[in-house]
């Protein structure tokens, strides 16, 4: 076998691949079209040498994709949660804490700002019955010491990205067909992370039937998946332009897109 980057066989992977790029505006396609349409630009997430300048690139394999969210609410990482279930138990509170108000009917006092999430901001920490409590909120008001935070704003709203490969160019045209869909993946509502391992396209070999073979007809090879890129390939990925994201803002909080592989 030679140590070279060429006549390898069986293929190896030669070295490491990790990718990366960051998705906040790059929006892609329309509320019923996962294409590529004119002017729009999705991020580079891996190059295999589209500009053949390398002479040590005899393409590789992409063989994991997450995506996580660059924003987190940790707001909604409650410490109590005020309900009929929990009506009259005893809490302390230190600053930074966060209170959970479901049912606002079991409190002595209406919250100033209704169902929500409060975190105590006061600088004396705070023990008794979670009931006897007095929730501000209001803008003008935080005399109780808290700051409030509705459910919408905690919320992480659901978001759907797209994946495409290129081949033999470093300036892809939408027009020409350049950007092939590979898969497209979402995010769900109040999920920090992803995996697209489930999405990606299935490898030629076939693996020993171990694991979830759940869908799997009789005889059906259990494949790896996987994506195999030659010399000249990229690989792109968009947010898609859909729902609260239809416009050419896109993912504002933003996202990172990770790819990790080997170099044949």
């Amino acid at each position: 076998m030679t140590a070279t980057n060429t006549n390898k066989q069986p293929v190896f992977v030669d070295r490491p691949l990790i990718a990366r790029a960051k998705i906040t505006n790059q929006i892609v396609g329309t509320p019923n079209d996962l294409n590529v349409q004119g002017g729009q630009n999705p991020a580079l997430v891996v190059d295999m040498d589209a500009n053949l300048s390398s002479d040590n690139n005899s393409g590789g394999i992409i063989d994991a994709i997450r995506i996580v969210r660059d924003n987190y609410s940790n707001v909604s990482q409650q410490d109590y949660v005020i309900n009929a279930s929990t009506s009259g138990d005893n809490i302390s509170l230190v600053s930074g804490q966060v209170v959970y108000v479901e049912d606002s009917t079991v409190l002595t006092r209406v919250p100033e700002s209704g169902v929500g999430y409060y975190t105590f901001t006061g600088s004396v920490i705070y023990e008794g019955p979670n009931t006897a409590i007095t929730f501000s909120g209001l803008s003008t008001a935080t005399t109780s010491g808290f700051s409030y935070n509705s459910l919408a704003q905690t919320t992480l709203p659901m978001v759907t990205f797209v994946c495409y490969h290129t081949r033999g160019t470093s300036v892809p045209i939408p027009a020409d067909g350049d950007y092939t869909v590979l898969f497209s993946k979402t995010v769900p509502l109040n999920s920090g992370s992803v995996d697209c391992s489930d999405v990606m396209p299935e490898l030629l070999a076939p693996i020993p039937a171990a694991g979830n073979t759940t869908g799997l007809g009789p005889a059906t090879p259990l494949k790896e998946r996987g994506i195999n890129l030659q010399r000249g390939d990229r690989l792109y990925v968009g947010v898609l332009q859909q729902g609260v994201y239809n416009n050419t803002s896109g993912y504002i909080p933003g996202a990172h897109v990770i790819a990790q592989g080997g170099y044949y």
